[in-house]
């Protein structure tokens, strides 16, 4: 499923293999620029808005509004708008930036504040987890901060060689390897535990972001070519150039299984891509909206009716008389006869 977060303030959660919207709510202030993360087993959808100062989940099946969680806690001063959100690799985190630079980590379930921390980044853009969860980095003007994710230290500050780190990502097989994008034409990897440049790979510039496999880089084009292209991430290497944008490129996603690539763009368009072909697969023209940030995740009610399928054809005892409960990301947690 793709979730999508609209400059018009809203969310739309669109199937990724029809682009058929699911549902779409005005989360956020009007014309607030939103951004939205799915959590890793596809059931919630978290959402941010430039204009406002809390956070909100929604229920990924539904759309209906699952929590509001504010970023005042008494603290004397709120956030004044956030612009980022990621959730943690367990789903039981999520991290939010605001404009003034401070990252903070929340208990997703609980909404309760466990890390306020304060970097070196300002005019924030985005925020990302490692692997393992263990630390995040969060950018903004031409600085990457790394934090401590379990007791919210700053370790490293990293400063680029741009004008504006636009995006970071953590490379999902090699811990340590931040790439980001820093609107020079070219996306940077780093050593986070050395803060030292691993390599560069010339020819885009506002996008960066890992495959599932950490083979591929996706990045985009924010000048005249308009276009989104799957890089090598061992040796820079141009695989495919998808051309079908017409304005800039500021953002993309992959799904799950690394099959297919999402991009989204000014031009008020949204494009589904094979990312073993470089095809286009699917068009989402929105209108007059234009995205302003795209997250692809499970598809949850997909995996649980399958998931179902499959217990109810393997367990001896289950039949039109019984029922699963406790699914999470298509695994069967406990089998209950209704009689």
């Amino acid at each position: 499923m793709l979730a999508l977060g609209l400059t018009s303030g809203r969310v739309m959660l669109v199937d990724g293999e029809t682009v058929e919207v699911r549902w779409a709510v005005q989360a956020h202030s009007l014309n607030s620029g939103v951004c939205v993360a799915m959590s890793p087993n596809g059931r919630f959808v978290a959402s941010v808005g430039s204009d406002d100062d809390d956070w909100k989940i929604w229920d990924a099946a539904s759309g209906e509004l699952h929590r509001v969680f504010t970023t005042h806690h008494g603290t004397g001063w709120n956030i004044g708008g956030l612009v980022a959100v990621a959730f943690s690799p367990c789903g039981q985190r999520l991290a939010t930036r605001g404009f003034h630079g401070a990252v903070i980590l929340w208990d997703a379930r609980t909404g309760e504040e466990e890390h306020r921390m304060q970097g070196t980044a300002r005019d924030a853009w985005c925020i990302a987890f490692t692997a393992d969860g263990a630390r995040v980095a969060s950018s903004g003007d031409t600085f990457i901060d790394v934090f401590d994710a379990t007791t919210g230290a700053w370790l490293r500050t990293i400063e680029e060689h741009g004008p504006l780190v636009t995006c970071v990502s953590f490379s999902p097989t090699a811990i340590s390897m931040l790439a980001t994008a820093a609107s020079l034409n070219a996306i940077h990897l780093w050593d986070i535990d050395s803060g030292e440049m691993i390599r560069e790979i010339v020819g885009c510039c506002s996008v960066a972001i890992f495959s599932p496999d950490g083979r591929t880089i996706a990045t985009a084009s924010a000048g005249g070519a308009c276009d989104v292209q799957l890089m090598d991430a061992e040796s820079g290497a141009l695989r495919y150039r998808m051309v079908g944008h017409t304005d800039e490129v500021w953002m993309a996603a992959w799904s799950v299984d690394g099959s297919k690539l999402a991009s989204g763009s000014p031009d008020g368009t949204c494009m589904v891509w094979d990312s073993s072909t470089g095809a286009l697969l699917r068009l989402m023209e929105l209108g007059d909206e234009k995205p302003q940030s795209v997250a692809w995740g499970r598809n949850w009610m997909r995996d649980t009716q399958r998931a179902m399928a499959f217990a109810m054809g393997h367990h001896p005892r289950l039949g039109a008389v019984s029922w699963v409960l406790g699914l999470e990301a298509g695994v069967v947690r406990m089998i209950l006869d209704r009689v």
